[in-house]
């Protein structure tokens, strides 16, 4: 019985030492080389194009944007109001 459990630790750790074996090899030989062909092709699309913000950036300023064009749209919509009573005003003293 005893000799039985040697033999089982015994067949573990040579199990776990190929099996360490390999996945040292498959990283090494074929995982890597995988990733320095991706971040090769995939290197950063354009990175002079925003002047060097990062995308946060740009979303913060398009909603600044965003909101100027609200606060114009307000203001021109106030001032046709006032023209179009303006004009509807005039129209009936004539």
């Amino acid at each position: 019985m005893t000799n039985a459990i040697i033999m089982g630790g015994q067949l573990a750790g040579a199990l776990s030492a190929i099996g360490a074996v390999v996945f040292v090899v498959v990283k090494y030989a074929v995982v890597r080389p995988i990733q320095n062909y991706i971040d090769l092709r995939t290197d950063q699309i354009q990175s002079f194009s925003n002047g060097g913000k990062a995308l946060p950036d740009i979303a913060k300023s398009l909603e600044s944007v965003h909101t100027r064009l609200n606060s114009i749209s307000t203001r021109v919509e106030a001032i046709e109001a006032q023209v179009y009573v303006t004009t509807k005003a005039s129209r009936k003293t004539v």
